[in-house]
Formats: C-alpha cells, structure tokens, sequence
C-alpha cells in the first residue's frame, strides 16, 4: 500500500517533528494533514505568588551575614595576639 494513499487510520499515533523532518515526502505530508490550523493553546504553569520578606527575616539575614563577615576576622585577630 501506498503511503501517500494510506488513510488517517494508518498512523499509529502522533508523529515527532523530528520524524517527520526524516520521513519520506509523502508520509510528512500526510502528518501534516493531520495538523490543525490552529496552533496549539499555551499551557499555563502554575505560578506561586511571591512572598515578600519582612522586617524580622530581612534582620536575621542582615545579622548572620555580619557574623559570616565579622566573625572569621575577630578569629584571625584573636589567633594572631596568642601566636
């Protein structure tokens, strides 16, 4: 049988573009008949609103990046008057 002549039904299921870029003519012209006119319609992700930080959590950053600055330094100078 003809694939040019084959009907709808002779597809096993939805074709990749990338088989149809590989296929012979008639076959991705026969998959492009399949195709709607119409593009697909987006999918929509779901997307959590934001949260905003407040005054406490923006403070406990502020003071353990302080102490990731500080500390290290005041172990330096402490190590350096022992030695």
């Amino acid at each position: 049988m003809d694939v040019a002549l084959a009907p709808s039904a002779a597809l096993p299921g939805p074709i990749s573009p990338e088989l149809v870029l590989v296929s012979p003519p008639e076959v991705a012209r026969l998959a492009r008949g399949l195709l709607s006119s119409e593009p697909p319609a987006a999918i929509r992700a779901y997307a959590a609103p934001e949260r905003e930080f407040g005054a406490v959590e923006l403070t406990a950053v502020w003071f353990f990046s302080a102490a990731a600055t500080v500390g290290p330094l005041l172990l330096l100078l402490l190590a350096d008057r022992t030695g």
